[in-house]
């Protein structure tokens, strides 16, 4: 499902950034290893599945919804975003550090249980960091809300 909003080359690298590491990450795996992708994952505070794939690069295991979720700049070809975004302390703070990470022309991909966090606010803190093309799902996964931005080229911070 999460797989139909990303658009892999050969070699993609994205991160996953989340609260419970479940099933998504399966299909994630399943789905990249076709293009010998990788995925980093960020763990903040919450029940994470055992889990082991080849396409697993790093784990970074975040202390608390104070810190960032870790990466590079302009390293990351998408950043999903699950259930961390309402819980974190500083969300805007956390969403600039998460723009830096990302390549230019890519996506931050927001995954949130139905009713985490207004869609609004959301949105609009997304357009504060100067995230574009900003779209919302409410279809797409069963009890979550998907809300999709791309970073641009040229565009804002995006040089």
């Amino acid at each position: 499902m999460i797989t139909q909003l990303l658009h892999p080359t050969p070699h993609t690298k994205i991160m996953v950034v989340t609260s419970h590491l479940e099933g998504m990450i399966e299909e994630l795996s399943s789905f990249l290893s076709l293009y010998e992708g990788v995925i980093d994952l960020s763990l903040f505070p919450g029940e994470h599945q055992e889990f082991s794939h080849p396409c697993i690069h790093k784990v970074h295991a975040i202390k608390d919804y104070k810190s960032p979720a870790g990466g590079v700049p302009r390293d990351y070809a998408a950043v999903i975003v699950q259930d961390v975004l309402h819980l974190h302390e500083i969300p805007l703070k956390f969403l600039q550090l998460i723009y830096r990470t990302l390549l230019n022309a890519t996506e931050i991909i927001i995954v949130q249980k139905n009713g985490s966090m207004e869609i609004a606010k959301v949105e609009a803190m997304l357009d504060q960091v100067e995230f574009r093309a900003i779209n919302t799902m409410i279809d797409l996964i069963d009890g979550y809300e998907v809300i999709v931005a791309k970073k641009m080229h040229m565009w804002g911070n995006g040089l």
